[in-house]
């Protein structure tokens, strides 16, 4: 049901560009997000690449209203449109799985499963206002003065997102919470994965040790949140790792379900994408939303170090203090 109600919200919102895009600029983007995952040491030029063309070809328009014909044939192009963005990647695995049912249930059938989408994404939208909207007030205020410094940018994709995918992402979250805390608290291993926006030093300073999974902390600040959560995962038993940027999270797929649970702490827009891509390789994934936003390679010029909600992330561990 959740996949389902996703599909509706993006549909609402991007359908009607996906519908734009052509095969030319998005084959040549869907190249450039592949370079990407592979070559770290081209990684900025690509990015500017990506920057310009999104730009050009996939910046959406503002409005939550898609005219675009409920069919087979433009799901795909929204499928499409999601893959070149390069920041749906888990939504597309998914939605390709749904493209096989939709492909055989027939003109008629696709056309009612698509109503029934779109308006659970409208009564999602206006209910989701109704009750979450005092966490997200500030959104339409960055989107108008803000977001246009993203323009040309490779991020114009991911700091352009509504309001209604970050009520999207907090609910989702929960909701894979929810279904997934039994099992987590059976895991034999657990590992809480950090931003690296919380470290207190930055990056030429803080003295954490890179590993093959990410970066351990060697606490060199009594003041950085890192050092003391991992203190805490010391006495509680689990491991913290410090991810510099969600693509580089969770690479190896050889495990066990049920063996390494996971929690995650990152931003509203990337816990979804995070969550959906643990359980996909196996892992046993639990969500934990930032404080704030704070990485300065998205949304303050400065930076500005980050934090998690203490008691929640003890509720999720089951650490009763």
């Amino acid at each position: 049901m959740l996949e389902f109600l996703i599909i509706g919200v993006l549909w609402q919102l991007y359908s009607d560009d996906a519908i734009k895009l052509s095969k030319l600029p998005q084959k040549i983007l869907n190249e450039l997000n592949d370079l990407r995952q592979k070559g770290k040491d081209i990684k900025g030029k690509i990015d500017i690449i990506r920057g310009i063309l999104s730009t050009i070809f996939l910046m959406p328009n503002d409005n939550y209203n898609s005219n675009a014909a409920l069919t087979y044939e433009n799901f795909n192009k929204l499928i499409s449109w999601l893959k070149a963005s390069g920041e749906f990647n888990e939504e597309v695995k998914r939605f390709l799985n749904w493209g096989q049912y939709i492909c055989y249930i027939g003109e008629e059938k696709t056309k009612e499963f698509f109503t029934i989408a779109v308006t659970l994404a409208l009564y999602f939208s206006a209910r989701s206002e109704a009750v979450l909207g005092k966490y997200t007030v500030k959104i339409d205020e960055f989107l108008k003065n803000e977001y246009p410094k993203h323009k040309w940018k490779e991020d114009v994709i991911l700091c352009g997102r509504q309001r209604v995918e970050y009520h999207l992402n907090m609910v989702g979250a929960e909701i894979l919470n929810c279904v997934f805390s039994g099992d987590f608290l059976k895991t034999k291993e657990k590992k809480l994965i950090l931003p690296a926006c919380m470290r207190y030093k930055g990056q030429n300073e803080c003295k954490a040790k890179a590993t093959d999974e990410g970066y351990v902390c060697r606490y060199c600040s009594n003041l950085c949140r890192v050092n003391k959560l991992t203190k805490l995962g010391n006495q509680y038993g689990f491991q913290v790792l410090i991810i510099p940027h969600a693509s580089s999270a969770f690479k190896n797929a050889n495990i066990e379900y049920g063996k390494i649970g996971i929690v995650g702490v990152a931003c509203i827009l990337n816990l979804l994408e995070g969550g959906y891509k643990a359980r996909r390789l196996n892992m046993v994934p639990q969500c934990v939303i930032l404080d704030y936003c704070g990485c300065k390679n998205h949304w303050d010029d400065k930076g500005i170090v980050t934090d998690v909600n203490l008691n929640q992330l003890k509720k999720v561990f089951n650490i009763c203090l």
